[in-house]
């Protein structure tokens, strides 16, 4: 191995242990106006786009966590996407940037200390951020006390009629 490959395979393995989840993409046929037009979009969410070999990403994964990463058949070209922002949410990004250029797509990702495939690693841009969930969960932790005041609402209102049916009764008889 030439002397700066063990340096960058280093330097590969550094940025996937900080970041902790990260994606692989591939981008083969993607003019640079392209890759620079997905960096902005993908620097907006706090996340990186860097491009490194097969060989090297794979020499990187060794004995880490994403070892499995060694194991994929990694053909063309691939970028790693990194960062401090949400995995989801750089997904989503590539998701929609994939649909306007048919050069990217998906080849694996790992997110939270699980390595996915290809077909796994485009439903990551299917799920929630953190925020997301945060507030789906408050909706249905909220909606059962509201159902119930409505329900204890409904059963009060009818009371006075009920009385009023049974004091006409009476007056009828």
């Amino acid at each position: 191995m030439r002397p700066e490959k063990p340096i960058v395979v280093e330097h590969i393995q550094s940025l996937l242990d900080e970041s902790g989840n990260f994606l692989l993409v591939s981008y083969m046929g993607m003019s640079v106006k392209k890759q620079e037009e997905l960096k902005g979009l993908l620097k907006e969410q706090n996340a990186q786009f860097q491009v490194h070999k097969n060989k090297l990403i794979k020499k990187a994964a060794e004995g880490k966590s994403y070892a499995g990463l060694a194991d994929l058949e990694l053909t063309g070209g691939t970028a790693v996407v990194y960062g401090e922002g949400e995995t989801p949410e750089w997904a989503k990004v590539i998701k929609k940037f994939a649909k306007e250029n048919e050069e990217v797509s998906f080849k694996a990702a790992f997110l939270d200390g699980e390595l996915l495939d290809e077909k796994e690693a485009v439903k990551v841009a299917d799920l929630p951020t953190k925020d997301e969930a945060r507030a789906k969960l408050l909706s249905v932790i909220k909606a059962g006390p509201q159902k119930l005041v409505g329900i204890l609402n409904q059963t009060y209102a009818g009371v006075p009629s009920v009385i009023k049916n049974y004091c006409d009764k009476q007056n009828e008889s």
